[in-house]
């Protein structure tokens, strides 16, 4: 498939100098959808009408629900529908279908993964009303595809492939790849065995603090030291880093990738100016080209929503209807444990114990892959979930280095929840009708694959948050490590009654917030995780409220675009606690933290030269402090930094670690030593970055790009992008903008939207996207938010349809015949 892209990506540019841009044009013109006139369109009942207001955004009328849920499907597609396709076929491990070999690694994850499986197990468990409205986005799609089958966007001409017929179980397929972005624990437990191995079990648990002061919780004892196998150990030479890097694998046709973030608070009347509620949300998420929401409005005989869909699921995601709004953060909750297992002799069974083994029981997929022989993949699995290992190793007729071999004594077993069957279309339909907060928790249940921070606010001005989600109820061990499968106890003991998840309404404090910091107390009954992100962007939305007078949109609004970081405000912290150790160790290294660090306001403004140098300082201190003993073991530990809570981090607050020494000298280094190493290595990487004084600052260091299908490719990849774009912000900023330590110059997760929204007036709901609308190459609706985007601007949501004065468009969807 790469071939087939080049070659046609070099024949269009052979050609074009020979019959103009024009034909081109009128090719990639020709796929945009129209936003005025009639279209007839098989399988209506009746005439729909659309209002498109500022940046295309629509608003949906129709006379029954399935003719509303009909137009959203045909709608979306014709914005989207590579975009939708390409989710579509990423979940269902079938991307390998049309992209040949190249996606093989990808199929296999997913088919293994079995994101296909639960999606048909949850459609069969919707009730007829839910199973009618996927029904009716499906048909809408298909109307789209049908009309759209000698325009599709140039994305299938340069592929070489049309989209197959949208089935009803391709939505809740989407849903559940989204859902799975919202879990990580499975990569933290890989990076723990990895670093367990180096460094033994105790000694690497210190890596993984729970939160400010709160360490891991305890390893299994029955874990062995080096639980990979040296001698003492008990398997072969087994690699968790490969396997986690296959997580990874969606990013190369510009689909999101697990990366936890996003922001969300709610406030009574006691603390805004109109003494009403007000609820702000900015999920964090990869970026990508096209974005991850659709913005829109439906409105119905007995539905009337307005927000923000994903593109290939009916209904809003994020949004409100007539009395409540509601916005999601994730909750970070675990719900994925490994488990080692011991296989016996024959291979075909794990150890059990006090009594016989288990047998692994075993059924093959087949994979169909463009221009190869089919692929069957063996998926086994055991009582305590699906075994991993053969995701790595080669299948027959794979390229050399496509996949790592693994040759491992032990198994790897995943559990993750997907019984019962997931209801999240139920909690979206429920969400839509819902009238009281009530009634809202209740729709909120329905969400039971994936465990999200769900946020109310009501026009009555109450507000309330509740954790959604089925958590795993362990009878033995935190979840947080890998547990030994062979010992009794440590499988899961059914699932926690979702009634005792984390709940409150209309709290003391007049406040609700909630952005990936642990929500819960210490002490709390239920287990939901111990991988919580920095509490800093929750305590900088509070110390931005408590020095509010009285709140409104505007000022919910600038909130989000805050850029001050706690953690740097910690690293000054640290720096003065050894301000005598470290004058007196490293003169030249205090000189560049007292001339450029110290002084610094610690907002991480695109212009500032001190948050460039900044940006630099943290992964120098990765590398002085754990490099040592790390070694290569060190990158797959900082690509966990963004996703949870760091050892990093606690070392800032706390001055405290057991790895400051450098073990490749005869020296003992004091931790004045270390800083002074990682100061001198930041201004170093800097001025090798920019040598340019006046280029030394964060947005010429730091860049975004908006990543397309053909990213990697030659020619397409730039030709598809968006960006690169220097940019401001980072991972504990209010306006995020994640990096890894292994790559600080490349933004990796930031806001995929912004909203405020104010159930007292819907008219003052604002919002924006990082891009557009569309995802059509041409189409001035593919990137026309991104400016008010950068600088923090909003505009309305659209209730009752966009003004008049306002309106770009009115497109009447009419029954054919």
């Amino acid at each position: 498939m790469l071939r087939r892209l080049l070659i046609t990506a070099a024949a269009l540019l052979l050609i074009l100098p020979l019959v103009g841009g024009g034909v081109l044009y009128w090719v990639l013109k020709r796929a945009e959808p129209p936003y005025s006139g009639e279209v007839r369109v098989p399988g209506l009942d009746a005439p729909v009408a659309v209002r498109f207001g500022p940046h295309a955004v629509p608003s949906i009328q129709a006379d029954s629900t399935h003719d509303l849920l009909f137009a959203q499907g045909y709608l979306v597609a014709g914005e989207r529908m590579w975009q939708m396709d390409l989710m579509r076929r990423l979940a269902d491990g079938r991307l390998a279908e049309v992209f040949g070999p190249d996606a093989l690694d990808a199929d296999r994850l997913f088919r293994t993964l079995g994101l296909n499986t639960a999606a048909r197990r949850a459609l069969a468990e919707l009730e007829a009303p839910e199973r009618a409205l996927l029904s009716a986005y499906a048909d809408g799609v298909n109307a789209y595809r049908a009309q759209a089958a000698h325009r599709l966007p140039i994305e299938y001409l340069l592929a070489g492939f049309a989209p197959a017929p949208w089935r009803p179980e391709d939505s809740l397929l989407i849903g559940a790849y989204m859902a799975f972005t919202q879990t990580f624990n499975l990569k933290e437990e890989l990076t723990y065995l990895r670093m367990a191995q180096r460094l033994g079990r105790e000694r690497a648990r210190e890596l993984f603090p729970t939160d400010e002061g709160v360490p891991a919780p305890a390893v299994p004892p029955e874990l062995p030291d080096r639980p990979l196998g040296t001698p003492g150990g008990s398997a072969g030479a087994a690699n968790p880093a490969a396997l986690a890097a296959l997580l990874d694998a969606p990013a190369r046709f510009g689909l999101p990738v697990p990366g936890a973030a996003s922001n969300a608070w709610a406030v009574t009347g006691v603390r805004t100016a109109d003494g009403r509620a007000l609820l702000a949300n900015d999920p964090h998420l990869p970026p990508a080209m096209p974005g991850t929401w659709y913005e829109l409005e439906l409105i119905g005989p007995d539905l009337h929503v307005a927000g923000l869909a994903l593109p290939g699921v009916p209904l809003v995601l994020i949004g409100h209807n007539a009395d409540l709004a509601w916005g999601l953060t994730s909750a970070i909750a675990d719900t994925q444990d490994l488990f080692l297992e011991r296989p016996t002799a024959d291979g075909e069974h794990v150890e059990r114990a006090g009594g016989p083994p288990e047998a692994i029981s075993t059924r093959v997929q087949r994979i169909e892959v463009k221009g190869a022989p089919v692929v069957e993949l063996a998926l086994r699995r055991t009582s305590r979930g699906t075994i991993l290992n053969d995701l790595l190793a080669r299948p027959p007729g794979m390229e050399p280095g496509s996949l790592p071999a693994v040759a491992s004594r032990d198994l790897l077993a995943l559990s993750q929840v997907t019984d019962p069957p997931d209801r999240s279309l139920a909690a979206l339909a429920g969400l839509a009708r819902a009238r009281t907060l009530s009634a809202a928790h209740g729709a909120g249940w329905d969400f039971r694959a994936v465990a999200q921070n769900l946020m109310l606010a009501h026009r009555d001005g109450g507000i309330a948050w509740q954790v959604t989600g089925l958590l795993p109820h362990r009878a033995k061990g935190a979840g947080t490590f890998p547990a030994p499968g062979w010992v009794a106890g440590y499988g899961w003991d059914g699932l926690v009654p979702q009634r005792r998840n984390p709940t409150l309404t209309d709290p003391p404090g007049a406040a609700l917030i909630t952005a990936n910091n642990r929500t819960i107390p210490l002490d709390y009954a239920v287990n939901l995780s111990h991988s919580w992100l920095a509490p800093y962007r929750a305590q900088r939305i509070a110390e931005r409220l408590a020095a509010a007078t009285a709140l409104d949109p505007a000022a919910m609004a600038a909130i989000q675009t805050d850029r001050l970081s706690i953690q740097a405000r910690l690293t000054q912290q640290a720096l003065r606690r050894i301000e005598p150790e470290l004058r007196a160790a490293d003169p030249a290294a205090w000189d560049i933290a007292a001339r450029d660090l110290l002084p610094w306001d610690c907002v991480m403004d695109g212009a500032s030269r001190a948050a460039a140098l900044y940006a630099l300082l943290e992964p120098a201190l990765w590398r002085a402090i754990y490099g040592d003993e790390l070694g290569e073991d060190l990158e797959p530990l900082t690509s966990l930094a963004y996703l949870s809570y760091n050892s990093l981090q606690e070392t800032l607050r706390t001055g405290e670690s057991g790895f400051w020494d450098d073990v490749g000298t005869p020296a003992v280094e004091s931790p004045a030593q270390i800083w002074g190493r990682a100061l001198r290595a930041a201004a170093a990487d800097l001025a090798a970055a920019r040598p340019d004084p006046r280029d030394q600052r964060l947005d010429r260091l730091r860049t975004l790009t908006f990543p397309h299908a053909f990213h990697g490719l030659p020619l397409l990849g730039r030709l598809f992008d968006v960006g690169p774009i220097g940019v401001g912000g980072a991972a504990d900023t209010l306006n995020v903008m994640k990096s890894s330590p292994q790559d600080p110059g490349r933004g990796l997760v930031i806001p995929s939207m912004r909203a405020v929204q104010v159930p007292a007036d819907w008219g003052q709901t604002r919002g924006t996207l990082p891009l557009g609308q569309s995802g059509h190459r041409l189409s001035p609706y593919r990137t026309d938010q991104l400016d008010d985007w950068l600088a923090g601007r909003g505009h309305p949501w659209p209730w009752n349809g966009p003004p008049a004065q306002e309106t770009k468009g009115v497109l009447v969807l009419r029954p054919a015949g």
